[in-house]
């Protein structure tokens, strides 16, 4: 077992029994191990558990969370009965409350930045959490103390994800922690933790370097992410191997909740209270209901109870989002964000809010008939949006990390990834609907 891939275990016999190979022993000592393919069987025996042992020097361990099964034999003469484990976590030297268990105190490394450029630092997160950034030897450690134990699943989730995410946001490159440790209790010793590691390649060249990850920074990150849902790790996730469909429609629904979630309480008529929009719709409900009653539908049959019913439904959810931004509103407050930073992100584009909503409707809300474009143009638009709209998003989050636009321009000027984004986006769309007029 090493710190990147995924802790198994092997057992000779059974740890528990399982509802898809049921043993039975006869009275004369024949074993019949009878199999099943029910999945409801199968799935019984996959649930996670957790599982205490010793090793053979007495050291304490808890495989966590262990998903196993029957492990299929190895030849002919292969007849004793293993079962196999793969886990979320081992913990080493403790016996701990599996996935439940809390802890007061974590550490890790990241892999993926050149942090030789980086600093010492210590930072408190929005609830009094603390975290700090150590140098040991060559390595970038951080510590987190959580105001409040937290189990391995939150610290996933609110602290190692954000971390990471950020790294990666800022330097260009993909980011993953390694070489976790716990304490469980506020003066005990670090624990190992053994889990898989995603792999970290050796990356390009970064879009900012390492010293522009201060605690600081990490520490409101942790608070944003209270706010974004993970869409800030969506935002700049690879979509390797989809299809262009697949890739614009996903694209611009992260883009659609990031707004959200980025731009608060932001309303098409601001001066609109939830009660003048109730009694709104109340009163353009009861309107259209009295019309439709006056309505001469002759030869017509009258309109049944259950039309009347799923009209009313209808008018209130035409009435639920009336007061919120449209779809292209929020696009185009997300590129008029970037572009105050990067004025140039979207130059290539006539109207690139337009054109997000127009590819977005085409793929999600219409039928068979024809674009009002040609197929490859539609299809060079897509792929400029796959280049525009990762770059649109990344630069509204690298705003909300406190860079200011001379650093963000210097670093976007040096990027060839950006620089390609660019130069692509306006050889796709020449000629075509949805290109800015030439300069």
């Amino acid at each position: 077992m090493n710190d990147r891939d995924r802790p198994a275990l092997e057992t000779l016999g059974r740890i528990f029994d399982e509802r898809a190979n049921v043993v039975r022993i006869s009275e004369r000592g024949g074993v019949t191990i009878t199999c099943s393919g029910d999945p409801e069987d199968l799935i019984a025996d996959f649930q996670p558990r957790n599982i205490h042992g010793e090793l053979a020097d007495s050291t304490r361990v808890s495989v966590v969370e262990a998903q196993g099964h029957k492990q299929a034999s190895s030849g002919l003469f292969d007849h004793e009965y293993r079962q196999v484990f793969q886990a979320q976590h081992v913990v080493m030297n403790e016996h701990i409350n599996g996935g439940v268990q809390e802890y007061p105190a974590f550490k890790f490394r990241v892999r993926g930045p050149r942090w030789w450029r980086s600093r010492d630092g210590e930072a408190a997160t929005d609830d009094g959490s603390r975290l700090i950034m150590t140098t040991e030897g060559d390595d970038r450690w951080f510590e987190f103390f959580p105001i409040n134990a937290m189990t391995l699943r939150d610290l996933d989730r609110w602290v190692l994800s954000p971390i990471t995410t950020l790294s990666a946001l800022v330097t260009g490159n993909p980011a993953a922690q390694a070489g976790l440790r716990v304490r469980t209790t506020a003066d005990s010793p670090w624990r190992m933790v053994y889990q898989e590691q995603d792999p970290v390649g050796s990356g390009h060249h970064e879009l900012l370097d390492a010293s522009h990850l201060t605690a600081e920074r990490f520490a409101s990150w942790i608070d944003l992410r209270k706010r974004t849902d993970a869409l800030d790790a969506a935002a700049i996730d690879k979509l390797d191997g989809v299809a262009i469909q697949t890739e614009v429609l996903t694209l611009a629904a992260v883009a659609e909740g990031l707004h959200w979630r980025l731009f608060d309480g932001k309303k098409r008529v601001p001066a609109l209270s939830d009660s003048d929009l109730k009694q709104a719709r109340r009163a353009a409900r009861r309107a259209a209901l009295d019309r439709l009653s006056e309505l001469d539908r002759s030869p017509r049959p009258p309109l049944a109870d259950h039309d009347r019913v799923e009209f009313e439904k209808a008018m209130n959810d035409a009435f639920s989002f009336i007061n919120e931004p449209t779809f292209r509103s929020r696009m185009s407050d997300l590129v008029i964000d970037a572009q105050l930073a990067i004025p140039n992100i979207v130059a290539a584009f006539a109207d690139w809010p337009s054109a997000v909503k127009g590819a977005r409707n085409t793929l999600a809300h219409r039928g068979t008939e024809p674009h009002s474009e040609s197929v490859d143009q539609f299809y060079d638009l897509l792929i400029a949006l796959s280049y525009s709209i990762p770059w649109v998003l990344r630069t509204v989050l690298l705003n909300r990390a406190g860079f200011n636009p001379p650093t963000l321009q210097e670093a976007y000027g040096l990027s060839s990834a950006y620089n390609h984004h660019v130069t692509n986006t306006r050889h796709l769309l020449a000629g075509g609907p949805y290109a800015a007029e030439a300069g």
